[in-house]
């Protein structure tokens, strides 16, 4: 095989490992927009902490200056608030979120929990008076039902100010659900009885919320491609990331933005903070028993009034824009929020989500005339073999053709080995006496480039390919790898404890379709033996682990490339002259 045709080969195997590698090669995470501050919140020394350890967003240093008051009488709780949507625990100590389960979506058979601890007791929705290196308040609160559907808990603490006197003031943080919302209200309000005011104050802070450790489901490893963790923000205009540093693991700004959010690869939590100008601190610090942590801390300038609330709203869901959306038009939502864009925290390719989109439409539709996932993810690749028939097919007719003329061009290269310039100008007559365009095999497959990407992106993260079956019994999940057999042992090296078929499968089908496609010149060619077999092989451990949808596409797509590979060389063999 001539140069070349090689090229077109190799041209295709790096467009192929091209789209496998979309989300890390063409999609980088976006740069962060330049910040007012960047760095982390160190709390500033007091004459009483001096023995206090100085650490960045994971300490525990302690607040002097604030006492809670004899809670004696209080005894510890559990609260349950149930909505269509949710299932939430609380804990009165602290006030704090224990758990919370989305009922409407399962992970493992269950209802998904979006509060994930790993090992850890750490809950959410902490509170730490002063910056997110305080220790979180952890009394026992008064418990208040206001009703089925909203609890408060309160507790009482004193101030000691400059002169020494201790001013009351009691905190409250009030939950409020609605029945069909993913969102809900947190009201933290610091209230002072003979109008005076807590000028709470530590490291420039009132008070710092905190949302942790971790967001649900469950994960055995953020590899990027099965699941991962993403802050963003959004300023009203835009989304951005934030770049987490990864010395120190955290990054702090002082921007205001509409919301921030912990985005997975199909579930978020969204923050949509109150009025007031907070610090906003993003950590991915491990924890004892959880070493992927993703925080948000939401720090609290000084209070300046004897009354005060702030309110926060959390999105607590899924990743489509269905439910998203709602939060745009007042009338669809329970709390009356309008164009808060939540939808924008949805993950697209910043160059070809518009192509992402019209395939994910064309999937819909499939979907909608045989409501089976797995087949419309067929009928997507029989459709998109369809389109780009002109292209493919001149691909291989070409392809075909200088197979065909291969003897000649090594006889010409035997013959003018000793003249470069005599054997280029004697095979550029031949390829003009055959009619063939040397490069015919590998121009069209730069068309196929942004379609192969597209779909890598589609069919890794369209939310409705979760817990999507195709086959009862085997393919019960398309959105993660099926599993046929499940081993005693995980093999070394490797890390498998599982057995996939559809890997085999595709794998398979790459070498019956690549062997086709060299058919010919196998036996003189050692650099095609090895891309023939070598290359598959290669892509079978990339591959082994990736989700059925898109393994179930390279599959069928093999399987068409094959069948029309086969069609073309069977007509150029009954038809020479046309061929």
């Amino acid at each position: 095989m001539d140069k070349n045709t090689l090229l077109a080969v190799v041209l295709s195997v790096i467009v192929i490992t091209i789209g496998f590698s979309v989300q890390s090669t063409f999609f980088p995470p976006e740069p962060p927009r330049p910040q007012q501050d960047q760095t982390a919140v160190v709390p500033a020394e007091s004459a009483d902490e001096e023995t206090a350890p100085e650490t960045a967003v994971t300490g525990v240093r302690q607040v002097a200056n604030i006492k809670r008051v004899d809670s004696a009488t209080v005894k510890e709780e559990t609260v349950l608030i149930e909505t269509n949507i949710f299932q939430a625990t609380f804990s009165n100590r602290g006030g704090v979120l224990t758990s919370l389960k989305l009922k409407e979506h399962e992970d493992n058979g269950k209802p998904l929990e979006m509060i994930y601890t790993g090992e850890s007791n750490e809950t959410a929705f902490n509170l730490h008076f002063g910056g997110p290196d305080r220790e979180a308040v952890n009394d026992l609160f008064r418990v208040v039902r206001l009703d089925g559907s909203s609890v408060r808990f309160e507790g009482d603490f004193t101030y000691r100010d400059d002169n020494g006197n201790n001013v009351p003031f009691t905190l409250q943080k009030t939950y409020t659900f609605k029945p069909d919302d993913y969102l809900f209200e947190l009201d933290i309000s610091i209230i002072n009885s003979i109008n005076d005011i807590p000028r709470l104050e530590n490291d420039g802070f009132a008070y710092t919320l905190s949302y942790g450790p971790q967001i649900g489901p469950e994960f055995s490893s953020l590899g990027g491609r099965q699941e991962y963790r993403r802050f963003y923000q959004y300023d009203g205009s835009k989304r951005h990331t934030v770049k987490i540093d990864k010395d120190t693991q955290y990054s702090t700004t002082n921007e205001r933005y509409v919301w921030a959010a912990i985005a997975g690869k199909y579930f978020t939590v969204i923050a949509v903070p109150g009025a007031a100008s907070y610090s906003t601190t993003y950590s991915s610090r491990p924890i004892p028993g959880l070493e992927d942590t993703a925080k948000i801390h939401f720090s609290r300038p000084v209070i300046k009034s004897s009354r005060n609330t702030d309110t926060f709203r959390f999105y607590f869901g899924p990743k489509t824009a269905r439910i998203l959306e709602k939060y745009n038009e007042a009338e669809k939502n329970g709390f009356n929020m309008q164009d808060l864009d939540l939808d924008e925290v949805i993950d697209q390719g910043r160059i070809l989500g518009w192509l992402e989109n019209i395939l994910k439409f064309i999937l819909l539709t499939f979907y909608k005339v045989i409501p089976n996932y797995g087949v419309a993810i067929i009928l997507l690749t029989i459709f998109i073999k369809i389109v780009l028939f002109p292209f493919t097919h001149k691909s291989y007719e070409s392809t075909s053709k200088m197979q065909s003329i291969g003897p000649k061009i090594n006889e010409l290269r035997e013959k003018y080995k000793d003249n470069p310039n005599k054997m280029n100008a004697e095979m550029a007559a031949m390829y003009k006496r055959e009619g063939i365009n040397p490069m015919g095999g590998c121009l069209p497959i730069l068309f196929q480039m942004p379609i192969f990407i597209a779909l890598y992106g589609l069919l890794n993260k369209h939310f409705d390919l979760r817990g999507a079956v195709f086959i009862e019994g085997w393919i019960t999940d398309l959105s993660s790898p099926e599993t046929i057999f499940t081993l005693p042992f995980t093999i070394p090296i490797l890390g498998w404890s599982e057995i996939h078929l559809l890997p085999f499968l595709f794998v398979g089908t790459q070498l019956w379709s690549s062997k086709q496609m060299s058919a010919g010149s196998m036996a003189s060619n050692n650099q095609m033996k090895m891309m023939t077999y070598l290359m598959p092989i290669m892509f079978f451990f990339i591959l082994y682990d990736m989700p059925s949808g898109l393994l179930l596409y390279w599959t069928v797509t093999n399987l068409l490339t094959t069948v029309q590979q086969l069609f073309i060389t069977r007509h150029q063999k009954t038809h020479p002259k046309g061929a």
